[in-house]
């Protein structure tokens, strides 16, 4: 498909930056566009990866509520279980995938917060937790924020 996802997204970055950002006199708001088109450009990249990290997300999360299924709640169990027999969404299906990891993820707050997890358990999550985040392939970091000039504060 022509333009991608990834074209479309780098040619408003470069509009912004070319067109728009000129015309941009104040410093806060000359802030908040190059964020903006930074965050954009972070989404440009991590949009070929999203599917991949979230199908290993629900893999590594399926594996920790099963591994503290045997000290949960029964109604928790249930769900659990109800969420595991639903089966993994196809690869491509990247609304499913989203759904999936959001149902995965309540259920997982669910039994940290269930206060039936041992310390093993707790540790497990969240060495789990500190994996993801470390290959969540949408972390941004906002350009440094100007301050407003001397004018302004007065």
């Amino acid at each position: 498909m022509r333009p991608t996802a990834e074209e479309q997204l780098e040619g408003t970055c470069r509009i912004l930056e070319t067109v728009v950002s000129p015309q941009v006199i104040e410093p806060f708001a000359r802030t908040i566009l190059a964020n903006l088109i930074a965050n954009l450009r972070m989404v440009t990249a991590a949009l070929p990866m999203i599917s991949s990290f979230l199908r290993d997300d629900n893999d590594a999360t399926c594996a920790q509520l099963l591994a503290m299924r045997e000290v949960l709640p029964r109604e928790l169990t249930e769900r659990i279980d109800h969420a595991v027999a639903a089966g993994k969404p196809d690869n491509c299906d990247g609304i499913a995938l989203e759904e999936r990891n959001r149902s995965l993820r309540e259920l997982l707050a669910a039994a940290i917060n269930s206060g039936h997890l041992t310390r093993d358990m707790l540790g497990s999550v969240e060495k789990h937790m500190v994996e993801r985040a470390s290959r969540n392939p949408m972390r941004y970091v906002p350009t440094v924020a100007t301050t407003h000039n001397q004018s302004e504060r007065s």
